[in-house]
């Protein structure tokens, strides 16, 4: 046979040449496809582990929708738990006994969540990107009423506008903070949602030069917003009236394992828990070291506490977005850490 393709004019050896190759690249390429899905789709869901004797993990609550995908979550006052998709912008509420039901809406609609965050009054607020596509720019903050009236809340009214919004909270007095991955900024607003500033950059690390605010929580013990930075790992602490003297509790600098810090949140003791999106896992911050209490979870984007024993955890499993041949382990659903031991470990 390869005689009789040699003898073949020069043109016929380059066509069949071609197609030979062509077809070798094509199973190749299926196969790999095949063994990605295989690999990254497994049948069930992995459950978040313990790592501590001090504490257990189990599932809090299973999202009803196939595209759900919980970025963000906030814990009301009274106990509920709200979350909310990145994929759809369909709003959940839950009960302390993990009963979900849906939040209906009217008004402004909700299309890609990120952040969440919960006034004493019991007004949400929502980082909207807009568009669930990762390679899209935009968003906006809006706000949710008691009675499901959503509206615009706040905009950045320069050129530019919010280019890569992720999370958002409230200090004491009812300011409200929204990070700003691409701008590299974190913006301050007032209750109104008017008279916005840039009001924090990072300061400037030593051969560092592209920084991310990302996760926002209100340290009440300390009248300080902690802000973590997902491109270099750090986690900062800012004086709500003193933006300039922010002081940096962490920094991973390159060594392994980098924890990919997203959300966060703060006890009324100053102890601060974060989400370590990169490894999967909850980390308490132990002065100048990551202890990390719980792991294997499905893409932890988001934490918050509720007293006086719990954390609930997002299992976003976020790579299936970005990923087409991955495609999510179902169900979506929101974890809970119950604290057995409340004995912990302050955060200075």
């Amino acid at each position: 046979m390869l005689q009789r393709i040699q003898q073949l004019p020069r043109g016929q050896r380059l066509l069949i040449f071609a197609l030979i190759f062509g077809g070798g690249l094509f199973v190749l390429v299926a196969l790999t496809v095949l063994l990605i899905r295989g690999t990254l789709t497994p049948g069930v869901r992995s459950m978040g582990q313990s790592l501590s004797a001090d504490i257990t993990v189990n599932q809090f609550a299973v999202l009803p929708d196939d595209d759900a995908y919980p970025a963000a979550l906030a814990v009301a006052a009274d106990g509920r738990v709200y979350t909310g998709s990145y994929k759809t912008g369909k709003l959940w509420v839950i009960t302390p006994k993990g009963e979900v039901s849906p939040v209906a809406t009217k008004g402004e609609a909700l299309k890609a969540i990120t952040g969440l965050a919960i006034a004493p009054d019991g007004t949400l607020y929502i980082v909207d990107q807009t568009d669930a596509d990762p390679r899209t720019d935009g968003g906006n903050v809006k706000r949710m009423t008691a009675d499901g009236t959503v509206s615009i809340f706040a905009k950045i009214t320069d050129a530019k506008g919010f280019i890569s919004p992720d999370d958002v909270t409230l200090d004491a007095a009812g300011n409200v903070y929204v990070s700003d991955r691409a701008r590299a900024e974190v913006w301050r607003f007032n209750k109104d949602g008017i008279s916005g500033l840039a009001w924090w950059t990072p300061p400037k690390l030593d051969g560092v030069s592209q920084y991310a605010p990302t996760g926002l929580a209100y340290d009440a013990s300390r009248n300080a917003i902690v802000i973590t930075d997902s491109t270099n790992d750090t986690v900062y602490r800012v004086p709500v009236d003193a933006p300039d003297k922010s002081e940096l509790l962490y920094w991973h600098k390159g060594r392994a394992n980098p924890p990919g810090f997203d959300g966060l949140t703060v006890t009324p003791q100053g102890v601060i828990y974060l989400a370590a999106l990169g490894q999967r896992g909850i980390a308490r911050l132990d002065g100048e070291t990551l202890t990390y209490i719980a792991g294997l979870f499905r893409g932890p984007s988001d934490v918050d506490y509720a007293a006086p024993d719990k954390l609930y955890v997002t299992n976003w499993d976020q790579f299936s977005l970005a990923v087409s041949a991955s495609k999510p382990s179902l169900p979506f659903a929101l974890d809970v850490i119950h604290f057995v031991d409340l004995t912990v470990t302050p955060t200075p």
